[in-house]
């Protein structure tokens, strides 16, 4: 708790001394110059979150569950020396939640964390690198920006497996060629790393796109540009960790590496009736089969362990605002296998959603309602954690 406390005022204070010292306001946020060339820009971020679900709360969990909670809370800092070197600093809250992806807790979860601290240096646009804790460039999905995806969120099964969920500590090297056509991204990442693996070893990356239309020259993509682009791009991922974890964890034996593929596509089209928007992926992350070994490290099963899957979304922005916003509707469907999910072997998961964004001032402020249904392939009436359930989602959505 003082450790948190600590942030926070840590943070309060940078705040009050930046102000302080002069501000200039940007569409991006305030902006603080120094000198000719070194700036310094402060943004503010939250995803407010209103959810149901018609199971999880009672003597059996089969009751309807009620919650609110912020599912992202961020502040960030980003600056530049010159046009050359800079950096980027966030710090984040999410919870008090209950109502997680799969399961409803007993009591409600809450984080506070250094979401990003990274160097960055752009010495070409063939050439940039970035070192620190940042994001693993493995997939699409989990590198579209959280405040800007077509859905309510990412796909909740499109990650690998990293203490961090979608970040780590390591070098992430990346650049556009012929015309930022094709982009490469390669990282060197510190992977599985609990103390408790058959080797301590790193994990490489190795990621490509290419763009057919406009191009998408950003280390960040969107789930859809609101219109402002003609986007038909493809790509895929491949990444692998030696040594990663071990089948049989208590006799330290069965020794398994880790590899991930993913390969995935993204269209968007503006025209006169409306935009419309069309994506999809598939991922396949592979410990060896060591959820065969008898006492398989967690990490190489549950939600983000040894998997296969795929998803498809579509969206459609109308052509005209409605009242004082653009309104956009969208659809997801989603099909996963997983090694072991809460005890039950080669689960099967079919997840789809409805839903429609309210686009006030763009991004920017932005009101979506989501439908979301959860379907389990093998079901057992003694675990509650492998039952159907719907859920509704309403979330506020506000950057500065």
């Amino acid at each position: 708790m003082k450790n948190k406390k600590g942030k926070i005022v840590l943070a309060f204070l940078t705040l009050g001394f930046l102000f302080c010292i002069g501000l200039q306001t940007a569409q991006a946020g305030p902006v603080i110059k120094f000198g000719e060339e070194s700036w310094l820009m402060i943004n503010y971020e939250m995803q407010l979150y209103g959810q149901w679900r018609d199971t999880g709360s009672g003597s059996d969990r089969s009751d309807d569950s009620t919650d609110i909670f912020f599912r992202r809370n961020r502040l960030s800092f980003s600056g530049q020396v010159n046009d050359v070197y800079g950096f980027y600093f966030a710090i984040q809250q999410q919870g008090d939640k209950r109502i997680n992806d799969l399961t409803v807790s007993d009591i409600p979860g809450e984080d506070f964390d250094v979401l990003d601290a990274f160097f960055r240096a752009d010495l070409t646009d063939a050439f940039r690198f970035r070192a620190g804790l940042l994001k693993d460039p493995f997939s699409r999905e989990t590198n579209e920006g959280c405040f800007f995806p077509l859905s309510l969120d990412r796909s909740l099964f499109g990650y690998t497996n990293l203490e961090r969920l979608n970040r780590d500590y390591g070098l992430v090297a990346w650049g556009n060629l012929v015309d930022a056509k094709l982009q490469y991204r390669l990282g060197i990442m510190k992977g599985n790393d609990s103390g408790n693996d058959p080797e301590s070893q790193l994990r490489y990356t190795g990621r490509v796109h290419v763009s057919l239309l406009d191009p998408e020259s950003s280390l960040v993509y969107r789930g859809t540009y609101l219109g402002e682009k003609k986007v038909l791009t493809f790509g895929g991922g491949y990444q692998f960790e030696p040594d990663a974890v071990y089948g049989n964890v208590a006799a330290k034996t069965l020794s398994e590496d880790y590899q991930a593929w993913t390969l995935d596509g993204f269209f968007e089209y503006p025209t006169t009736a409306g935009t419309f928007t069309i994506s999809a992926a598939y991922l396949e992350t592979d410990f060896d089969d060591a959820y065969q070994g008898g006492d398989p490290d967690t990490r190489s099963i549950g939600q983000n362990g040894e998997k296969n899957g795929w998803y498809a979304k579509a969206g459609y922005l109308l052509p005209k605002k409605v009242g004082p916003g653009n309104l956009q509707f969208f659809g997801r469907y989603e099909e996963w296998k997983f090694a072991e999910l809460s005890g039950i072997f080669d689960q099967e998961i079919t997840w789809w959603a409805l839903g429609a964004n309210y686009l006030i001032k763009g991004q920017d402020l932005r009101v979506t309602v989501q439908y979301s249904k959860t379907d389990y392939d093998k079901q057992d009436s003694t675990n509650p954690n492998t039952q159907d359930f719907d859920t509704v989602t309403a979330m506020l959505q506000f950057l500065f």
